[in-house]
């Protein structure tokens, strides 16, 4: 995972434990008019374009964290033309972000809106409302995922916020018009939700989310050989490669320690004699987060996704790492799925990592959301 649990770490991508459901805060309305402070005072240049309008949200499942992370957290919402002058009611599509990017930029850069005005305009999608969650942490992400390390992630974001929009927006409020969707870590995240709780979602679409076969990920031996000194501080975490930043990451929610601060966690990899190596025990924990696992735990439950896309960029690199999963990991996790009798299509895009075209994505969600 040089670039890609790497870039799922920046992330720029590329995924449980069992928590109890926390019920979520009165949500608090927002103005109609309220924008995030990186948006023009006019959203769109286009006069067919929606908008972009930003919450909070202050979650109980994240509160006592051990990483002291915050529990209000800010999230985007777009709204397409016409949601303020009509009484129609919109499917919902959860947006995941990669690792510590929070939502840029999908968001900040208007992209993803944009994305979605253009096949709007055109006729090709039907008006949704995207939501923008915030899954970022000091340690450059949760994986939206739970532990006492990091937080309840997984309450935080598919019962909580859920629970918030639905009572703050004109929202189909059923699991037949909620989709999730994101790239990298997000799309580890839309994976590992997805398959959590089909009562919740009904349709995903993970793009490049690279948590498959971590038992043979050649991403282990890539993080180890550029693992020099075990970091003391979020300062000399800062400084590690991000193949390291992931690994750290993944462990902070496979391998909690409250004894160890200040990352109340168990390290992957250890000095010995000098050189890294890595800590077995450690590894088997964090193997458990393979995405094949949550796979498993789907189909022994009797609801099953109205649709899954599982949309890639090739990243146009030459790394050889990626170039492992292009050749070997990605198609023996889409056979492994065939075999579990999970329903899935599969798309693939020459493009740079998370930088694809995401008109596929939007018309699968047109598709199979129920409008």
């Amino acid at each position: 995972m040089n670039t890609r649990l790497g870039t799922v770490a920046c992330v720029t991508l590329v995924l449980a434990t069992v928590v109890a459901c926390v019920s979520p805060p009165t949500p608090t309305p927002l103005a109609p008019t309220s924008m995030p402070t990186s948006q023009p005072a006019t959203p769109t240049e286009r006069p067919f374009g929606g908008r972009v309008e930003k919450g909070q949200i202050t979650s109980a499942a994240l509160a006592g964290n051990l990483l002291g992370d915050p529990t209000t957290r800010d999230y985007y919402v777009y709204l397409p033309q016409g949601y303020d002058t009509s009484t129609k009611r919109y499917p919902v599509v959860y947006v995941l972000h990669w690792g510590t990017a929070m939502n840029s930029p999908w968001v900040m850069r208007n992209s993803l809106p944009s994305a979605m005005d253009w096949p709007i305009d055109k006729g090709e999608v039907r008006d949704m409302i995207l939501v923008f969650p915030d899954a970022t942490n000091k340690l450059g992400g949760a994986w939206y995922m739970s532990s006492p390390t990091v937080g309840d992630y997984e309450t935080y974001i598919a019962k909580e916020l859920v629970a918030q929009i639905d009572s703050t927006y004109r929202t189909l409020p059923s699991r037949e018009s909620r989709g999730i969707m994101g790239c990298s870590m997000g799309g580890v995240g839309t994976f590992h939700l997805a398959w959590k709780y089909p009562d919740v979602y009904s349709v995903a679409v993970p793009m490049s989310g690279l948590m498959y076969d971590l038992e043979h990920d050649p991403s282990w031996e890539e993080a180890r050989s550029h693992y020099g000194v075990e970091p003391t501080d979020l300062g000399d975490l800062a400084s590690l490669d991000l193949d390291n930043i992931a690994m750290i990451s993944l462990a902070a929610v496979a391998a909690p320690n409250p004894s160890k601060p200040p990352f109340f966690l168990d390290m992957p990899f250890k000095i010995v004699g000098g050189s890294a190596q890595i800590d077995h025990e450690v590894f088997r924990k964090v193997i458990g987060l393979d995405a094949i696992n949550d796979a498993r735990s789907y189909v022994n439950q009797p609801l099953r996704l109205n649709g899954m896309l599982i949309y890639r960029d090739t990243d146009q690199g030459q790394n050889p790492v990626y170039q492992r999963f292009n050749a070997e990991l990605y198609p023996r996790f889409l056979e492994k799925l065939t075999e579990l009798g999970i329903e899935h299509e599969y798309g693939q895009v020459e493009a740079s990592h998370c930088k694809s075209d995401l008109t596929p994505a939007l018309k699968f969600m047109d598709a199979h959301l129920a409008f």
